[in-house]
C-alpha cells in the first residue's frame, strides 16, 4: 500500500518554511514558526511553550492518523521483521525542514542514553539531505579536539553562544550534500538550508542556548528535556575530531543513476536506516523486500504502480510505501529520495 497525507506543519522555536511552501507550489510563500513538515509521522512534537495534543502526527487522506492505521495492522505496514524488532513501532521519522535562521545548538541522545534517561527505545541519530541552500549556508557539527565537559558547562553558564559555536566545526553545504549526525554529537543547522531530514522517531534533545537567534526565549524544560541541568550535559559525547576526520566520517554526496537506486546513507554510516536516490527515466521496477520507506519526489513527474493501483506523482509529493507493497513499477521522468527503515 501507498499512503499520502494531509499537510502536517509543525511548530518549532525557529523561523522558516518559505521554501517548503515554494517546493509545494503554493502561491503565498512565507516564513513562520511552522518551518517543518513531518512525513508519515507517528511521533508527537515536544513543544512545552504551546503543548497541543497530537501535534506532529500525520493525517491520512481519509482523516485517520497514520498512527491509528499502523496500530490496526502493524505487520502489514512495517513488515514482519521490522514490526517484531521494534515492537510494532515505526523506527524512522522523516521531515522537510527549512531554516530562515540558524537553529539553536542541540544534541540528541544515543539509544543507550535514551533508554536509561528518557525511557525511550529510540535515540535521535539523524541525517540531512540538502535540497536547496542559500550561498554560503552552512551547518555546525561536532566538537573540535580538546573540548571538555567542564569548558562546555562554563560556556553554558555564561551563555557565551559565540564561544559555544567556536567549539564546533562549521561546514558550508550545497544541494546534493548529505551530512550524518550520530547521537551525542552537538550540532546546529544554519540559516538558508532546505532539507530532507531522516532520523530515529523521537523529538528528544538538549539545548545549551537559552534564547534563539531571533530572540525566542526557551523554557528550562526545553533546554534540559526533563533531565535537569546537571544531567543534560551527559547527553553530549565529548570526543573531538578534526574537520577532516568529521568530513570523512559524516559527509556523503548524492548520485543519481538512471533507473536504479543509488545509496546515499548505507551501513558504513548506520544500521538504523538508509537513504537512496532514485532517478526514473522511462520505466524501472524494484521490490522493497519486507522493508518500508518514506519517499519524496524532488523533481519531475510520473507514476508508481503498486498493489495493482497506479498513483500519479509530481515534484513535492511525499508518501509512505508499506512493506507489503511487492513490486513497485515506476514510470516518468523524476528524481526521488527514498528513506528506508532497516532491520
Amino acid at each position: 500500500m501507498i499512503y499520502k497525507f494531509k499537510e502536517n506543519r509543525v511548530h518549532r522555536a525557529y523561523y522558516g518554511g518559505k521554501r517548503i511552501d515554494k517546493f509545494g507550489g503554493k502561491t503565498v510563500c512565507e516564513d513562520s514558526r511552522n518551518p517543518e513538515e513531518w512525513l508519515a509521522s507517528t511521533v508527537e512534537a515536544f513543544n512545552p511553550d504551546r503543548p497541543i495534543k497530537g501535534e506532529g502526527l500525520s493525517i491520512c487522506e481519509d482523516g485517520k492518523t497514520f498512527k491509528e492505521v499502523l496500530e490496526a495492522d502493524p505487520t502489514a505496514i512495517l513488515g514482519q521483521a521490522l514490526a517484531k524488532k521494534h515492537d510494532n513501532k515505526m523506527s524512522i521519522l522523516v521531515k522537510l525542514l527549512d531554516s530562515a535562521e540558524r537553529l539553536v545548538i542541540q544534541c540528541h541522545p544515543t539509544i543507550p542514553f535514551a533508554k536509561e534517561h528518557f525511557h525511550s527505545d529510540f535515540g535521535k541519530t539523524e541525517c540531512w539531505y540538502f535540497l536547496d541552500t542559500e550561498p554560503g549556508a552552512g551547518v555546525y557539527l561536532g566538537f573540535k579536539p580538546g573540548i571538555t565537559k567542564e569548558k562546555w558547562v562554563e560556556l553554558f553558564e555564561k551563555q557565551d553562544v559565540d564561544g559555544m559555536l567556536d567549539c564546533l566545526h562549521r561546514f558550508e553545504v550545497k544541494p546534493g550534500d548529505l551530512w550524518f549526525v550520530n547521537g551525542g554529537v552537538p550540532h546546529a543547522i544554519g540559516g538558508g538550508c532546505f532539507m530532507i531530514e531522516l532520523q530515529e522517531p523521537s523529538d528528544l534533545m538538549v539545548i545549551p542556548e537559552r534564547v534563539t537567534p531571533s530572540g525566542v526565549e526557551l523554557a528550562d524544560v526545553k533546554l534540559h528535556g526533563g533531565l535537569g541541568f546537571d544531567k543534560m550535559f551527559d547527553c553530549f559525547v565529548f570526543e573531538g575530531k578534526s574537520a577532516e576526520e568529521t568530513t570523512a566520517l559524516y559527509k556523503r554526496t548524492a548520485k543519481f543513476t538512471p533507473n536504479s537506486l543509488s545509496p546515499i546513507v548505507d551501513k558504513s554510516l548506520t544500521d538504523k536506516f538508509s537513504m537512496s536516490a532514485l532517478m526514473v527515466d522511462g520505466e524501472c521496477s524494484f521490490n522493497m523486500k519486507d522493508k518500508y520507506c518514506v519517499a519524496v519526489v524532488t523533481d519531475g513527474e510520473g507514476s508508481v504502480l503498486a498493489d495493482s493501483k497506479e498513483i500519479s506523482l509530481k515534484k513535492s509529493d511525499c508518501f509512505f510505501i508499506s512493506a507489503n507493497s511487492g513490486d513497485l513499477n515506476w514510470k516518468g521522468n523524476m528524481k526521488i529520495i527514498l528513506c528506508v527503515a532497516e532491520y
